[in-house]
């Protein structure tokens, strides 16, 4: 059992992972692992932020950054350095000794890890391939390093390995992959900060079923005023979030939902009827926490706007 070979079945795992839970593991899953050849290989550890399985023999399989229960959900703390590196505090005591000795083993190997990168207290998304660019050794409390992120290839979770080194990317693809996972992140966050304020409900129908759900945006994303705030989302069915981007349905500054003339005028089975022609008239449902609601401003533009169109 070669460290390649972990290697590129812990990205396949955590590919299938990031997929079914839609770019918000839960730590549970995490911390399940997998199996490889008949063993338990585990992704990361609760207690320490960097993490080698016994497993491998040189270098990290994954690093993480929690989001601490605080109650407080911030999306926007994406731990950047500058447009092409993440920021990862090292571990404070000897920057050469524990766990920190694995990113040395990492960076001289060039080799590709995992970043379990939390986006509420619980949840993470998972960047990969990463890999060390440089160790800033600033004594015990203050040393860190920057990561970067290569590009993910599903046909060859790992990027080729030359003389025992595995190939560095390109500035050009380190930009792009950055750029890419900060926006994955920031979509990530959002959704997992809508969604838990809704209580993992949509606010039109009650359905309580996460994977079905989004957070849709009150003022769309493109829109300079679209900030990626609570206040700016309500989560959503992915049906009723669909209908309501299009503006079959509008809700008004008061909360009161309204469909379009085009959909009530028209008949095709209970799905309509039940799903989305009898909620007109009715409430949205909104978290109890006043700073948690939608903005009744932004509500108001988004619903000129449903007049409009329709």
């Amino acid at each position: 059992m070669s460290d390649l070979d972990i290697l590129n079945a812990a990205f396949t795992r955590i590919e299938q992972l990031n997929a079914f839970y839609d770019d918000a593991i839960p730590w549970a899953a995490i911390e399940a692992g997998f199996m490889y050849q008949g063993q338990k290989i585990h992704f990361a550890s609760r207690a320490n932020g960097i993490f080698k399985p016994s497993q491998i023999k040189h270098g990290a399989l994954s690093i993480k950054t929690v989001v601490p229960r605080t109650g407080r959900i911030n999306i926007y703390n994406d731990y950047q350095s500058s447009d092409d590196y993440y920021r990862y505090a090292l571990q404070a005591g000897d920057v050469h000794r524990g766990p920190n000795r694995y990113l040395w083993q990492s960076k001289e190997l060039g080799q590709p890890f995992i970043y379990f990168h939390g986006i509420s207290p619980g949840f993470y998304t998972a960047l990969w391939p990463c890999f060390i660019y440089e160790i800033k050794d600033l004594g015990s409390q203050h040393s860190y390093c920057n990561i970067y992120v290569g590009l993910n290839d599903p046909q060859n979770h790992l990027p080729p390995l030359v003389d025992g080194h595995y190939s560095i990317p390109t500035t050009f693809e380190r930009r792009y992959a950055v750029r890419e996972t900060r926006t994955r992140l920031h979509q990530s966050s959002f959704r997992q900060a809508v969604l838990t304020a809704y209580s993992n409900k949509c606010a039109m129908t009650g359905l309580p079923t996460t994977h079905l759900l989004d957070a849709a945006h009150i003022i769309p994303d493109a829109d300079d005023r679209g900030e990626a705030s609570i206040q700016n989302g309500i989560a959503l069915s992915k049906l009723h979030h669909s209908a309501f981007d299009k503006y079959l349905i509008g809700i008004d500054g008061d909360l009161t939902i309204h469909i379009s003339e085009e959909v009530m005028a028209s008949s095709d089975g209970p799905l309509l009827e039940l799903g989305i022609k009898d909620l007109h008239g009715k409430y949205l449902s909104i978290p109890e926490q006043e700073q948690l609601q939608p903005n009744r401003d932004f509500l108001t533009a988004r619903f000129e706007a449903f007049l409009r169109e329709n």
